[in-house]
Order: C-alpha cells, then sequence, then structure tokens
C-alpha cells in the first residue's frame, strides 16, 4: 500500500492522536499557570472545530467510498467488452468492431492519424454472440492514405467511449503503429495508453516502463 493511501484511510486516527495530545498539553499548561481561563477557552474551542471538520471529512470520505464500490459492484454485472482490431487487406484499411458479454451504448470512436482526425458513432451495439449482425466494420483506407502522407511510419490514436445499459461512461486510448508496405498497410504494437471507468475518478495511465 503506498504511503498516501495509508495516510487517506488512517488520518483519521493520527488527527484524533494529535487532538488529544493537544487537549492533554491545553490542560497541563492551564494547570500550571501558564495560561489564564480565556485563552484555554480559544485554545479549546479551535481543538473542537479541527475535530468537528475532520470527522466531517471522514464521514464524506467513507459516503464517496460506498458510493464507488457501489457503482463497481452494479458496473461490472453489466460491463460490456469492446473487441476491435485495424486489419490491413492488400491495398484496404478496415476497423472492425463489436461487444460481447453485454451491449453498448452511445459508442463514439475518434481516429487521429498524422493531421487527420476522423469521427464514428453507434447508438447502439448489441452482443455479438446474440446478434453476429452487430459486428461493424468500416473502410479506413482513405483516412490511412490521407493521414500518412509519404510517410512510411506514423502512429495512430484512437479514442473510443460508450455508455453500459446502465449508463456508465467507459473510455479507452490507444495507439497503434501505422507502417507501410509495398502491398498496403500494416499495423502493429498496439499500446493501450489510459482508460476511464465509471467507478473510478480518475483515468488509469499505463505505465509501458
Amino acid at each position: 500500500m503506498k504511503a498516501s493511501d495509508w495516510l487517506r484511510e488512517k488520518y483519521v486516527y493520527i488527527v484524533v492522536l494529535s487532538l488529544l495530545i493537544l487537549l492533554i498539553w491545553t490542560m497541563h499548561v492551564f494547570q500550571q499557570g501558564g495560561m489564564d481561563v480565556e485563552s484555554a477557552k480559544v485554545y479549546l474551542q479551535a481543538l473542537t472545530v479541527v475535530a468537528t471538520l475532520a470527522l466531517l471529512y471522514y464521514a464524506y470520505f467513507n459516503v464517496a467510498s460506498k458510493r464507488e464500490e457501489d457503482t463497481a459492484r452494479l458496473e461490472l454485472a453489466v460491463r460490456p467488452i469492446l473487441i476491435w482490431e485495424l486489419e490491413g487487406e492488400g491495398g484496404k484499411v478496415k476497423l472492425a468492431y463489436k461487444t460481447i458479454k453485454h451491449p453498448i451504448y452511445d459508442f463514439h470512436a475518434t481516429l487521429r492519424l498524422g493531421k487527420k482526425t476522423l469521427e464514428l458513432a453507434e447508438r447502439h451495439l448489441d452482443v455479438f454472440e446474440a446478434h453476429p449482425e452487430h459486428a461493424y466494420t468500416r473502410n479506413l483506407s482513405d483516412f490511412v492514405v490521407e493521414g500518412m502522407d509519404d510517410a512510411k511510419l506514423k502512429e495512430m490514436h484512437l479514442n473510443f467511449s460508450y455508455h453500459s445499459e446502465v449508463g456508465g461512461k467507459y473510455e479507452f486510448y490507444f495507439t497503434k503503429e501505422v507502417l507501410r508496405e509495398k502491398k498496403g498497410f500494416v499495423f502493429q504494437h498496439r499500446n493501450f495508453v489510459s482508460a476511464k471507468y465509471p467507478w473510478r475518478s480518475a483515468k488509469i495511465v499505463f505505465d509501458d516502463e
């Protein structure tokens, strides 16, 4: 466990312990005559405010964590799995994609190659196992030719986003190398850059290093 995660989980105990130490110190100083009644009251009021804020934050953190757990449990029960592949057949280029296990809604893809950008969208992708006709294939030949210009090798950027049937939004970012050959194009070295899941507030960045 990272130190930051440990502190986030245990901080309320650290705060309470610190407040108790300060309270004992205040009482000791007051008993020794080093602090008058008004000063002692001010210190005690300040400690009370800090304790209240700490407990409120702790309660908020627990509620947020519980909400995240509930969302994850619900989403994992209906989580769709997007299958996609770039294929080069002779001089043609195709993007094939489908969903398995569960349906996808509001599918959107943004592809960038060089100075060219291509947007794709589908309102609904049904489960491939039950509906084989929902395996889509898009012709990207013109897009790849224009994006490559005269280059022999370039990197394509692919962003996918979609919703599950309970409304959770998924976002994925990939890169893939496009290599020009005599008979067409070859796609290699798929890199999974990042993912954003509906039960996490921050995206996950995958570091190959």
